[in-house]
This record gives structure tokens, sequence and C-alpha cells, in this order.
């Protein structure tokens, strides 16, 4: 068995870091390929460096993990992986136990895996966390006919105008929903419009006259992300009284359409299973299929 070392991340591992997670999402189907770029602007935004921790053999790293993804209300995201090769050697108990002593005893803390890695999901029940929620991972072609969808609202694709009413349309639109954290315009606004990952021309919204009432926002799947990367529609959302007047599936055609046209090979979502709006169902209907679930677990409750 090769020894394993623990240490500190340093912007100078944000190649290795990349590849590491590259590897590991090509293997095993955890995570997204990111690139040296996608690294360093995480260590800038999200994670500084010394907040990773890398499991080093040979030389190179073999396993990863963040303690400082934090998002607004101080909920931590914790990802990390392991190599398939350096698996069953206490590596990920060692990353899960330190991400867990970071955080300490209180808060909000998400941590998941795949539906079929068994191994994962044993790790995370030992380490005393509790499965909450499943979300599924789904994709489309844009170039397959898209599904006829019609409202009596106006759809119109995104401007930088819009950023205020979307912000207010999605803090309502997304106030029942599990797990959903306020925040506020400027958070919001840097986050997500603001941020490097959107893509403007595929993303749209809803119109009742004066009001924006629905939404539906595209991103890159990663800051650099290249041509054989989906595009991810990460916010689908209708302010309660205008639900079902069928503004998500207008949005979502016209997203399929713009998709077509731009030469996107991939569309791809994320969306509660659980969810109580019929999201999931709306979804099949416009044309997406399940890939995978993730398995979300969190502190076990009482």
């Amino acid at each position: 068995m090769t020894a394993v070392t623990y240490r500190p991340a340093t912007t100078a591992d944000a190649a290795a870091l990349a590849r590491l997670r590259t590897r590991i999402s090509e293997t095993s189907g955890h995570g997204r390929p990111v690139t040296e770029a996608d690294v360093l602007h995480e260590f800038t935004t999200v994670a500084p460096p010394e907040t990773v921790l890398l499991a080093i053999a040979d030389d190179a790293p073999v396993g990863w993990a963040y303690s400082a993804v934090i998002a607004p209300g101080g909920r931590r995201f914790l990802p990390g992986g392991v190599l398939p090769d350096f698996r069953g050697q206490g590596i990920g108990r060692h990353l899960v136990i330190w991400q867990l002593d970071v955080c300490g005893p209180e808060g909000d803390l998400v941590i998941g895996c795949r539906g079929t890695d068994e191994q994962t999901l044993r790790l995370l029940r030992r380490a005393g966390l509790t499965p909450n929620r499943e979300f599924l991972w789904m994709t489309r072609d844009p170039a397959l006919p898209t599904v006829p969808a019609s409202t009596d609202l106006t759809v119109r694709g995104y401007h930088p105008g819009d950023d205020h009413p979307l912000w207010v349309a999605h803090q309502e639109a997304f106030a029942d929903h599990f797990g959903f954290l306020p925040s506020s315009f400027e958070d919001w606004a840097a986050q997500w419009p603001g941020g490097p990952r959107f893509r403007p021309d595929l993303s749209f919204a809803a119109w009742d006259g004066d009001d924006l009432v629905a939404f539906a926002l595209s991103y890159r799947a990663t800051v650099s992300a290249g041509e054989d990367m989906p595009i991810v529609i990460e916010q689908v959302g209708t302010r309660v009284a205008w639900r079902g007047r069928g503004a998500a599936g207008a949005l979502l055609a016209s997203i399929v359409d713009a998709a077509r046209e731009a030469g996107v090979g991939q569309l791809a979502l994320n969306v509660d299973a659980a969810n109580e709006s019929g999201a999931v169902k709306l979804y099949e209907r416009a044309g997406f299929a399940e890939s995978f679930r993730r398995v979300q677990f969190g502190r076990a409750s009482g």
C-alpha cells in the first residue's frame, strides 16, 4: 500500500488539483471535469487554497476535500473525492472526518454522492450523517424536436436591466423549496447573472405586463467549460400567483430552441426528486430524462 500524507493546498497545486478532479469525474462519474482556471477561480471566490486538504501519494494528489465553501446563511457545501485506485484505504474517511472537524458541531452542512456509490453512502452514514434528500440530474439533447408549450404570458430573453425583478421573482418562487435560504439582491446578482458562468443568450423570463413572473437561467458547467460540456439550467421558477399558466414549459422550450441554434450539445438540470410543484414531470414533458441521482446528507436531526 502506497504511503499517503495530507497537507493543505497552495495556489501552485491548482493544475494538479484540476487534473485530479477531472480524473475522478471521468473514472467514477463523481463531480465535473475542471481546468486549472476553474480551480483558481474557486480559490479566489469560495475556498481559499488553505481550506482545501489534499491526500498525497508518490508526490501527487490522489484525494481532495474543501472545508470552507459557505453559502448564504452559513451553510457549508463539502465537496471532495478520491481516485478509484486509492479507495478502500481510509483516505475518504480521513477527508470527511477532517471536513466535519473544521465545520464543528453546529450549523447546516451539505455533502453527498451518487445513489449508486454504496461505498461512499456507507462512509457518510458511519460518519454520523443522515440522508435527507435525493436530487435528479436530468439531461436533454437540444437537437431533438422541441416539445410544444404555450402560455398566455410574454416570454423574452434576458436583459441586464432584468436583474432586480429576477431577484424578486427568485426569492418568491423558491421560498417554499427544500433548503432555500433568502439572499440580498447584491449577493444574488453577483453570484448568478453577474457570475462568469452565466449564459444570458440561453436565459429567458416570462412577463405579465410589467411584472416578471417566471424565469429559467442557464450557465456553463464550469467557468472554462468547453463545447463538450453541458449547459446547465440552474434556476427555473414561477411566482406563486402565476403558477399553472404554462410559463415554465414555454421558458424551457425557448431555451431548447436557443441552445440548438447555438450548437449546444447537451442541456442539463438538477431537480429535487421530492419537489412538490411537479417539476420532475414538467422536465420529463420537456424532453429531459434522468441520467443519475445524487443522495444528499446532512447532520442527524435531534
